[in-house]
């Protein structure tokens, strides 16, 4: 597995059209001026933030879930919705979990995949974040991340705030669109831009 450097990730996103297939898009992205690059990348990532909207369970609907068997609503039926604004709190208690978004829109390239890495500061807290994960190419939107807690003490994130890395790798060969369709998106999870529940399985 090749890892995307620094180097490449720029030129994907400063110069290419958003509308190529290989083009990158990751927006918002507060620049560095004097660097003239995004802050928060590093040589094999990029930051992304924590995003202001949440859907927070409320206890637990039954004793246990059978997965892939059971619908995903009867464990999610108690969640509720709620929205913190920027720059404020979110506090996750003491073993608890919250589904959170980034900050960021995402566009992946055509012949890129990636994941998202809990930051260390943040998993030396024993908070973790996830997402589904693998992106998968072409993938459109924001992401939505699993927030854990499993520690004893309460944690507090803050809104806009940079909580993990996206590392993106290539794809090769890269998927083969059909002609006509190079921007075509196929997949259940499509432009979301806040958290979403898990597609209902289709078999058992």
């Amino acid at each position: 597995m090749s890892v995307v450097g620094k180097r490449e990730i720029l030129s994907r996103l400063m110069d290419k059209s958003p509308h190529e297939s290989t083009s990158l898009v990751i927006t918002p992205l507060e620049w560095n001026l004097e660097k003239g690059e995004p802050n928060g990348l590093d040589e094999d990532a990029v930051d992304v933030r924590l995003g202001s909207r949440f859907l927070v369970p409320r206890g637990h609907f039954c004793e246990s879930l059978s997965f892939p068997k059971d619908e995903p609503k009867n464990y999610y039926k108690s969640t509720e919705s709620i929205e913190i604004p920027f720059d404020k709190d979110i506090i996750i208690p003491a073993h608890g979990t919250v589904l959170g978004c980034t900050l960021e829109y995402l566009k992946v390239p055509i012949d890129m995949a990636g994941q998202v890495l809990t930051r260390s500061s943040l998993a030396r807290r024993f908070v973790t974040i996830a997402s589904a994960p693998w992106i998968h190419p072409l993938y459109r939107g924001c992401l939505t991340l699993e927030l854990a807690n499993a520690g004893s003490t309460a944690v507090r994130l803050k809104v806009g705030a940079a909580i993990a890395q996206l590392v993106l790798s290539y794809v090769h060969p890269p998927p083969i669109l059909a002609e006509g369709n190079e921007d075509m998106i196929e997949n259940v999870y499509c432009g979301p831009t806040s958290p979403e529940l898990p597609i209902e399985p289709t078999g058992a």
